[in-house]
Order: C-alpha cells, then sequence, then structure tokens
C-alpha cells in the first residue's frame, strides 16, 4: 500500500468514526466504556487504523455503543422510533455499511451459529433427539444464550456474582453482612459494574433484533437457525430439509420442533395416497400421549421396520383395537391390539404423525390433497378422555366404522 494510499484510508476511517460519535451524542471516553474488550484501542482505531474495514468484534461493540447512545436520547412519544434511528445513522454516514455494519452483522451471525450444534436425529429405526437445541427453546433462553456468547467473561462473571439472585437490587435486598459501615462500599465497589453491565444486557437483547432485521437485507443468503429447522430422515441417509420455522406454526399449529421428522415411504402399502419414494413430515408421539390423536396416517414400527399406515382406533368384544387399513387393495386389514399385557396403551408401535406429504411421485397429486383424507375417526375414551386434540392433517376415509356405530350394532 502506498502512503498516499494509507494516509487516505486513516483519514477516512477516522472521519468516519468521529461522525458516528457526533451524531450519537457521546465523547470518545464515553464511547470506551462501553466498548467491552475494546475500551483502550478506540484511540488506536481513530487515529491509526488503515485498513478498509474494521474487525468484526470492534464494529459490533462500536455500532452497539452508538445504539446504547441513541435509544437514550430517544423519546418514545416521538413518532420515530429507535430502530428508524440507528438506520437513518446507516444511510447519512456514507461507508457505515461497508465498513462497519456487514462485519458487525458476521459476528451476530457468528454468535447464532456458535450458539449450539443443532439438532440431531438418529438414522435407521433409532430416534435420537438432541433436547440441546437452543433454536427450540424460549426467545428468553436464546438471548441469555446469545448474551453469554457476546460477553462470555462478564456473563460468567455476573451470574456468579448473582449466586440465583435475579439482578443487583435482589442480591442487596438479600445481603447479609456483619459489618453495616461495610455495605456502602460493598455496593460501589460490586453493584455499579454489574448494575452497568445489566444496561449492556437489556442493550445487546435489543440489538439482537436489530442485527437480526438487518441481516435479512443486507445478508439476505444467511439462514438463521433461529427462523429455519434442520429435519432429517428417520430411515433413511438422504440429507433432510430446512423448513422455516414461522411456516410449520402457521400451517401445523406447532411448538416443539424437536418432536419433528422425515419419513421416506419405502413400500406402497398406502399406494396411491402415498407412493414409494414419498416423503412425508411426522411429529413423534405415541399412544396415550398427552397429545391425543384422531384415526389418521401415522409412522409405526411394524416387523422391525419403520413405515406408514393409515390406522383407525375402535372397539370390539371389550377389547381397544388399532386396525391399519392399507390404501394399496393388494393388501389386507390387519389388527393390532391397542393395550399390552398390562393394560396400558402399547407405546412401542406408533412413533408418530403423518402431518405434510411430499407428493413428489406423482404429478397429478398435490401436497395436500383433500379428497384422500377427508373424514375422522376418534380415539377411544379411554385415551382421549381429558385430552387436547390435534389439527386433523391426515384423516381416514376409509369404510370402516366408528366406536358410536360399533356400539350400536353391538346393541
Amino acid at each position: 500500500m502506498s502512503m498516499d494510499s494509507r494516509n487516505s484510508l486513516l483519514s477516512i476511517n477516522k472521519l468516519l468514526l468521529t461522525n458516528l460519535l457526533k451524531f450519537a451524542g457521546l465523547s470518545q471516553s464515553q464511547c470506551s466504556l462501553t466498548l467491552s474488550h475494546h475500551r483502550n484501542s478506540l484511540v488506536g482505531y481513530i487515529y491509526r487504523y488503515d485498513k478498509k474495514i474494521f474487525p468484526r468484534s470492534f464494529s459490533y461493540f462500536f455500532l452497539l455503543s452508538i445504539y446504547r447512545a441513541l435509544a437514550k436520547k430517544h423519546n418514545p412519544k416521538e413518532k420515530i422510533s429507535r430502530f428508524d434511528l440507528f438506520y437513518n445513522m446507516i444511510s447519512k454516514n456514507g461507508g457505515v455499511i461497508e465498513k462497519l455494519l456487514i462485519p458487525a452483522l458476521e459476528h451476530h451471525i457468528l454468535a447464532i451459529s456458535s450458539l449450539n450444534p443443532g439438532i440431531k436425529i438418529g438414522s435407521g429405526e433409532n430416534i435420537s433427539i438432541n433436547k440441546n437445541d437452543i433454536f427450540d427453546q424460549d426467545e428468553l433462553t436464546i438471548l441469555d444464550k446469545y448474551i453469554e456468547k457476546i460477553e462470555p467473561e462478564k456473563y460468567e462473571d455476573y451470574i456468579g456474582f448473582l449466586q440465583g439472585y435475579q439482578n443487583t437490587e435482589d442480591w442487596l435486598q438479600n445481603m447479609i453482612v456483619e459489618d453495616f459501615e461495610a455495605i456502602d462500599d460493598i455496593k460501589e465497589t460490586y453493584t455499579d459494574e454489574y448494575k452497568n453491565f445489566e444496561l449492556e444486557i437489556k442493550a445487546i437483547k435489543d440489538f439482537y433484533i436489530i442485527c437480526e432485521s438487518l441481516r435479512k437485507t443486507f445478508l439476505p443468503n444467511f439462514f438463521s437457525p433461529s427462523e429455519y429447522k434442520k429435519i432429517n430422515f428417520i430411515n433413511s441417509k438422504s440429507d433432510g430439509f430446512l423448513m422455516k420455522k414461522s411456516a410449520i406454526r402457521k400451517n401445523f399449529s406447532i411448538s416443539d420442533f424437536s418432536k419433528l421428522f422425515l419419513i421416506k415411504v419405502d413400500d406402497d402399502y398406502m399406494s396411491p395416497a402415498i407412493s414409494i419414494g414419498d416423503e412425508c413430515l411426522a411429529i413423534k408421539t405415541t399412544l396415550g400421549e398427552t397429545n391425543a390423536f384422531k384415526g389418521g396416517l401415522f409412522v409405526v414400527k411394524e416387523f422391525n421396520k419403520i413405515c406408514i399406515r393409515r390406522l383407525q382406533f375402535t372397539m370390539f368384544k371389550d377389547t381397544y383395537q388399532i386396525i391399519s387399513i392399507p390404501d394399496n387393495n393388494k393388501y389386507s386389514r390387519q389388527t393390532i391390539a391397542a393395550l399390552d399385557n398390562k393394560g396400558k396403551p402399547r407405546k412401542d408401535y406408533i412413533i408418530g404423525k403423518v402431518i405434510w406429504k411430499s407428493g413428489f411421485t406423482n404429478e397429478n397429486k398435490t401436497i395436500m390433497n383433500k379428497n384422500l383424507f377427508d373424514q375422522d375417526f376418534e380415539i377411544p375414551e379411554f385415551l382421549s378422555r381429558g385430552l387436547k386434540s390435534e389439527p386433523n392433517l391426515f384423516s381416514d376415509e376409509s369404510d370402516g366404522m366408528s366406536n358410536e356405530d360399533i356400539k350400536k350394532k353391538r346393541a
């Protein structure tokens, strides 16, 4: 790099940082206090940094510091939001996007991507679900883990300091000391630092939302694990699918994504409704589980093989039964006992309920063919009493009789 080019970059970088500080009404010393582990580096970045873009971590904390200052000055009564204030800053100051925002968003993305390795559903007949998928948890849990990645040392010290209390005020109210004259010293020594970190935590949570919004605009090709779910097959080595969580929630009323899995059909028992090669999405459930179900399409374990069967639940001669009804007329119905030897619902047969079918193998089929799946069969009372039914997405159209019909016939 020539001396002229270096001097030019020095001037551009200095002007950019000082203009942003001026826009936010921050002095260099005030900004340094909120730069985390970069607090002693601001002067160097302003006067001696000659690279085209700033480092990711510095960019993130510098823009976080700017956001905190803007948020502090923001008047809730004004029509403009804190996000708009921040976005206006990006728009009015040339070079922010390339030099600071993109690196900051990359730092944000790296933090998100490292929260956990994701969920894994086993192959073959063994279904093992990793319960540690952080993005299957509630938003507060996700944000706590995110903060832990952004500020690992501070967060660890802060949690250790609280020792089970909710915040510094809670800690102070429950603090027990023998020397009451030492209370003021303890407050000054400990609580000021952690109170400031609590303010930083709040700002990081807000900044997380801002980064997520800006990421979709400036880095649209990143598929965030907070928005998409990788769902794998349980009976195939084929790679699974990335599915958008909002679409799953909207269409299937499902919140626990850890129970979802895919199955690739390898028999023609349910043809033409489901053909060999079709890929189906299912939600893990068992007979007698809290989430009751109606008759329909289920993933079952039959003769040590995982497959899809249309099931009807009924009662015959005072015995509860599961009837497996093929759509392919070359097969005959099968009857399976619904109760085990101890009189409890069998949990070794039903693995999950089918909620979506690809229909890739037949161009004339739609993803959800309601002419094929349009009637319900109620689960027996001993299984459904007090339970909440799931949406009936694949129901049974067979000519089997309902429980009420059977009772009338027997009477």
